[in-house]
């Protein structure tokens, strides 16, 4: 069986709008050019892959395995694409990049910037992601490499890691929260808020298995998720300033939201050593990075070292660990 890449690619787009306006429209085709295509994949595969009404698009059983399929067939063939083009001119083409919701914010976007700045030829993709979305980006080939916590990296044999080293996380919440005015707060103490945060790998959970009471494995992705979980350090911030959440963040991320009056620290007494967690630059062994994307890594390292340098000047003092209470 013959299946047009094409056709496969208008499903997908399809799929992600659930409206052959829209559809056609984010592909700059008409509506009645998609519709004819989407027949034609139909008649192709002799079965139905979307069900049709006056109000929706939406796939049919079989049509969701077809889709998932065509996702990552659609994905592999932009990936081989792009990889051509930044071979041809190492300046060009279209780089993708997946970043973890820390590292998206400390160290990528920064070297973005100066990245376009200093080369405006350059074609980026960057997505932010939680942990185990980085990584399900990167596995089905939807970014070239991924910048993330590398620790449970290390075991995965398709994958080659660099590490960029080790940043420090702060416990933090809104100015006038109410476990502030505790001298000597508890992890108990902690239980009684929530905590907002990005998902994060099984191997961190350490961090707030003991203040979290409504933290939980993700049976699908494998991570771990907080009583509120966020996609981007942004949104995490933002509740944590309007409610009594609680959050874990990075001291560059949340140093301007403490001179403003916005957020304090949480000296919690009982934890000797702060969060520490390797980050790193994560690609399929299988691939070659094009020049654009060393260059890339090179600028996110420098961001990087610039946050480790921040970090004496806003976290706090750990203490002593105190005997547990219930």
């Amino acid at each position: 069986m013959n299946i047009d890449l094409k056709l496969l690619h208008h499903a997908v787009v399809l799929a992600r709008h659930r409206h052959f306006g829209q559809a056609a429209a984010a592909m700059n085709i008409s509506q009645p050019t998609l519709s004819r295509n989407i027949a034609a994949l139909e008649k192709q595969l002799g079965m139905k892959v979307f069900e049709r009404s006056h109000r929706d698009v939406l796939p049919t059983p079989a049509g969701e395995d077809v889709l998932r399929m065509a996702e990552e067939l659609v994905g592999r063939a932009e990936s081989l694409s792009n990889r051509l083009e930044l071979l041809r001119d190492g300046r060009g083409g279209r780089l993708r990049v997946v970043a973890g919701a820390y590292m998206d914010d400390i160290a990528v976007q920064p070297a973005a910037i100066e990245l376009i700045r200093a080369n405006p030829s350059i074609r980026l993709e960057i997505l932010e992601r939680e942990w185990t979305a980085a990584l399900s980006s990167l596995m089905s080939d939807q970014a070239d490499f991924a910048v993330v916590d590398v620790l449970a990296l290390r075991e995965m044999p398709s994958l080659r890691v660099d590490s960029l080293g080790l940043l420090q996380g702060v416990y933090f919440c809104r100015a006038g929260h109410p476990l502030l005015a505790k001298p000597d707060p508890q992890p108990a103490d902690l239980r009684t808020y929530p905590l907002v945060m990005p998902g994060m790998s099984l191997s961190r959970m350490s961090f707030i298995a003991d203040i979290d009471s409504g933290m939980r494995i993700d049976e699908r992705g494998g991570g771990v998720l907080p009583s509120i979980a966020v996609s981007s350090f942004r949104s995490a911030s933002d509740i944590v300033a309007e409610t009594d959440a609680i959050s874990l963040g990075h001291a560059t991320q949340i140093a301007a939201g403490i001179a403003a009056g916005r957020f304090a620290l949480l000296r919690l007494p009982w934890i000797r050593k702060l969060p520490s967690v390797e980050m790193g630059v994560a690609w399929k062994r299988e691939r070659t990075l094009p020049p654009a994307a060393r260059t890339f890594i090179d600028l996110i390292r420098k961001h990087v070292r610039n946050a480790q340098a921040a970090e004496s000047s806003v976290a706090p003092k750990t203490g002593r660990r105190p005997s547990r209470r219930p």
